[in-house]
C-alpha cells in the first residue's frame, strides 16, 4: 500500500519529476517573483528557485508592493545556491545598492552582466566590476567607465555593448585591446571621440553610433559586419588631408560582408584624394546600405568607388539626400552618370532606393546591373498624378536586366508595379 501511495503521488506531481534541466528552463522563463514562489510547492521545489543560474530584475519580473526593489534583489542574491552565470538589472538604481551587488557578483564567477540604468545620472562602475574575469558578455547603459590602473582587461569577454557611457578615447581603446576574444562590439551615443582606435583580431561585428573626428580600424581581418552612424559633421582640424579616408578605412577589412553607414560617414570617407585607380576590392561584401548626398559630386564619386570595389555585391540600399544646391549640381551629376556607363555590377540582384530626386542614380543602376531582379523605390510622389509621371519616366530608361521588377512605393504603403519582364 505504501508503494502504491508513493506511485500515485509521483503521478500527481509529474512536473517535480522532470529532469533538472527542464525544470530549470521552466523557472528561467518565469519572472523572479513567480520563480521564488515555487519554493512553497513541495520539499522538492524548496531550493530549485535558489539555484537558478540566470537572474533578471526589472519592473516586470518583481513586485514591490510589499517590499522595496533593493530588498528583493538582496533576498534573492543572499539565498542563491550554486553558480550564477547571468545577472541583468533594469531600473532607476541606487548607486550604493548596485555597488554592493556587483561586489557580491565579482565573487561568483559571473559570465553575463547587464546593467541598464534608467536614471539620468550616470552610474560610476566600481572597481570590483573589473575583477570579473569570467565575463563573456558585458552590457552597460548610462554609466561612467574608469577602470583602475591595475585593470588588465577581460580575458574571456566576447561581447561588449555600451550606450550613453562616459569614457575617454584611451579607456575604450585599452578596453578593446585587452579583450583578446572580443567578437561583437557595440558603442552607442557615448561621449564624442577624437581618435577612435579599434584593434581587435577576433572582432566579427562592429556597431557604432555617435561622433568621432577620426577612426582607425586595425588588425580586424575577421570583421564581417559593420554599422556606423556618425552623429556630427566631419570637421577637419589638422590642415589639408594627405591621405584618403576611403582607402584607410577599408585597408583592414578584407573579409567584410555587410556595411551600413549614414551620410555623415560617407562624407568622412570622401575626405582626401580619392583614388584614380580602384582600391583593393572587397571581394566578400554582399550587402551595402549607404546614404549619399546626390548634389555633392564628391559623395557621388565615393559612392561609385564603393560600388566598383564590391564585385560580389548582391543587395544595395541607398538613402539619397538632396540639399538646396541640387539644381546647380545636376549637370555634374549627369556628367558623372554618362562617364561611368561602362560599369557593370554583375552580382547585384536587389536594390532599394529612398529618394525624391535620384532619377539619374536610378538610371545609372538600371543600365549597370545585368542580374538585377528587384528595384524598390520609396518615393513621396507615388500618389497620382505625380507617381504615374515618375513611372513613365522610369519606363523610358534602358535597363540591362532581362528579369526585372520595379516597384514604386510611398511611405504609406501604396505602390505601383512599373515593369515586370
Amino acid at each position: 500500500m505504501e508503494n502504491e501511495r508513493k506511485r500515485m503521488e509521483m503521478e500527481l506531481d509529474r512536473i517535480s519529476n522532470l529532469p533538472s534541466d527542464v525544470t530549470e528552463k521552466i523557472l528561467s522563463h518565469l519572472p523572479v517573483r513567480d520563480a521564488v514562489r515555487t519554493s512553497v510547492l513541495s520539499t522538492e521545489w524548496r531550493y530549485k528557485s535558489a539555484m537558478l543560474p540566470r537572474l533578471v530584475f526589472d519592473a516586470k519580473s518583481i513586485s514591490t508592493q510589499h517590499q522595496t526593489f533593493a530588498n528583493v534583489v538582496d533576498h534573492v542574491l543572499l539565498s542563491h545556491i550554486g553558480p550564477l552565470y547571468k545577472f541583468k538589472i533594469v531600473t532607476h538604481i541606487s548607486f550604493r545598492d548596485m555597488d554592493r551587488w556587483i561586489l557580491h557578483l565579482s565573487r561568483n564567477s559571473i559570465k553575463e552582466f547587464i546593467l541598464e540604468n534608467l536614471g539620468v545620472q550616470r552610474y560610476k562602475v566600481p572597481s570590483s566590476m573589473f575583477s570579473c574575469q569570467d565575463l563573456t558578455y558585458l552590457k552597460l547603459y548610462t554609466c561612467l567607465l574608469q577602470p583602475p590602473s591595475t585593470f588588465t582587461g577581460f580575458k574571456s569577454l566576447k561581447r561588449l555593448r555600451i550606450a550613453d557611457v562616459s569614457l575617454t578615447d584611451d579607456v575604450l581603446e585599452n578596453m578593446i585591446v585587452h579583450c583578446p576574444l572580443l567578437e561583437r562590439l557595440s558603442v552607442e551615443w557615448c561621449d564624442g571621440f577624437s581618435q577612435l582606435n579599434i584593434n581587435a583580431p577576433n572582432l566579427q561585428v562592429l556597431r557604432f553610433m555617435g561622433d568621432f573626428e577620426d577612426i582607425n580600424i586595425l588588425n580586424t581581418s575577421n570583421l564581417v559586419d559593420v554599422y556606423i552612424y556618425k552623429q556630427d559633421e566631419f570637421v577637419q582640424r589638422r590642415g589639408p588631408c594627405r591621405y584618403c579616408n576611403l582607402l584607410k578605412f577599408f585597408a583592414e577589412l578584407p573579409n567584410i560582408h555587410r556595411l551600413d553607414m549614414n551620410h555623415l560617414f560617407t562624407k568622412y570617407l570622401a575626405v582626401g584624394s580619392l583614388p584614380e585607380k580602384l582600391p583593393k576590392p572587397c571581394v566578400h561584401l554582399q550587402f551595402l546600405s549607404v546614404s549619399v548626398c546626390i548634389d555633392d559630386v564628391k559623395h557621388i564619386i565615393t559612392f561609385l568607388c564603393l560600388l566598383r570595389m564590391s564585385p560580389a555585391l548582391e543587395e544595395l540600399e541607398v538613402y539619397a539626400l538632396c540639399h538646396q544646391n541640387y539644381k546647380a549640381e545636376v549637370g555634374k551629376v549627369n556628367s558623372w552618370v554618362d562617364e561611368n556607363q561602362s560599369c557593370s555590377f554583375t552580382q547585384l540582384r536587389h536594390v532599394k532606393i529612398h529618394c525624391n530626386f535620384a532619377v539619374d542614380l536610378i538610371r545609372f543602376l538600371l543600365i549597370s546591373s545585368p542580374a538585377l531582379e528587384t528595384m524598390t523605390i520609396y518615393h513621396q510622389s507615388t500618389i497620382p498624378p505625380a507617381g504615374y509621371d515618375l513611372a513613365k519616366k522610369l519606363l523610358s530608361f534602358r535597363h540591362a536586366s532581362l528579369n526585372l521588377e520595379i516597384i514604386l512605393t510611398d511611405l504609406r504603403g501604396g505602390s505601383i508595379l512599373i515593369s515586370e519582364m
